[in-house]
């Protein structure tokens, strides 16, 4: 992980010593959220001899391995190599949870949406039996924006409102997937007392971010990468809050230690723009300065969200102490840099 990012991470106020003498789980190690988690409890560590136990959970050692490099050699961090829909078996206690395992590509959600929801159902509940086997002392979950289903409200969307989800959808595997581990985490608080909290987040990225899955920006970013044009598939008016990865974990550390049991909204208010103006921005940013933006035939059958997401309402976390910090130039400026 960059300097930079971990400044970031850092620059808002987090009670670190919290985690003295802890055992802190990552699942989803690997992912783009986990691995930024993961590198930050360890540098909190050495920073403040905090003498923690850390474990990531991750599906393949050698992915885990290109990503964290020497870190996998420190005494204190270890690692747990299964899928997240299978029960988790980990030895010692676990005081605390990050658990931002679970499929969140479009692509996915198009070509394989039963293994999809399962990954989150059951990825909850195994995660949610070990701290209940484990006496554990709070989850965090990281879930989405989409839970809000297709907005009709006027203004901004605050923590308390729910719209419609069309569930008689494939695509709808994802977001009732999430409203139902949402639901999970409240019954789990209510019969066996497992103290929660989560951030439900729009678009984050930073290193680490799929160019393959899907996702409008994420074909932008390849496209101006390799000198293509961009080809919008729709007239891009529809708008959205970009937030950077390290903007975004630093919100979570900060729930994790101030947030009520309940869930908070994670936008970077600043970045609003467009889609037509993020595709313009980004291939303003082409290695080769080739990359132009044209009109295509419609979005046929990609997974795009099927409807427009209202802003976010973020008073909730903000009132927390957090504060996003990085720019939208300079959030799609180093997530390119990332890859170059």
């Amino acid at each position: 992980m960059e300097k930079r990012d971990l400044d970031i991470i850092f620059a808002n106020a987090v009670n670190w010593r919290m985690y003295m003498d802890t055992t802190v789980l990552v699942t989803g190690a690997t992912g783009r959220i986990g691995m930024y988690i993961l590198e930050a409890l360890v540098e909190a560590d050495l920073r403040y001899n905090l003498n923690m136990r850390i474990i990531g959970l991750a599906r393949s050692p050698e992915k885990a391995a290109s990503v964290f490099g020497n870190t996998m050699e420190l005494p204190n961090v270890n690692f747990i190599y299964q899928d997240v829909s299978e029960p988790i078996e980990a030895d010692g206690r676990i005081d605390y949870i990050f658990h931002t395992a679970g499929p969140a590509a479009p692509v996915d959600f198009r070509d394989i949406p039963a293994e999809t929801l399962w990954a989150h159902v059951a990825g909850m509940h195994n995660v949610l039996e070990l701290a209940r086997l484990k006496n554990v002392r709070r989850v965090f979950y990281t879930s989405t924006v989409e839970v809000y289903g297709d907005c009709k409200a006027d203004g901004k969307m605050d923590e308390n409102y729910m719209g419609p989800v069309a569930n008689l959808s494939s695509r709808a595997c994802y977001p009732e997937a999430k409203r139902i581990a949402e639901t999970m985490l409240v019954c789990y608080k209510v019969e066996y007392g497992i103290s929660f909290c989560g951030c439900r987040m729009s678009h984050t990225l930073g290193a680490g971010i799929s160019l393959t899955d899907g996702r409008a920006f994420a074909e932008f970013i390849a496209d101006a990468l390799a000198g293509r044009d961009i080809v919008l598939n729709s007239d891009g008016s529809a708008v959205r809050p970009y937030t950077y990865v390290a903007d975004a974990v630093n919100a979570m550390f900060i729930i994790m230690d101030k947030g009520e049991d309940r869930f908070y909204n994670v936008a970077s208010d600043d970045n609003l723009i467009s889609i037509r103006d993020l595709a313009a921005l980004v291939a303003s940013l082409s290695p080769s300065h080739k990359t132009s933006v044209i009109a295509g035939e419609g979005t046929k059958d990609l997974p795009y969200l099927p409807y427009r997401l209202a802003t976010m309402d973020t008073s909730a976390v903000r009132s927390l102490g957090w504060r996003p910090r990085v720019s939208i130039e300079d959030t799609i400026k180093w997530t390119m840099e990332s890859f170059m």
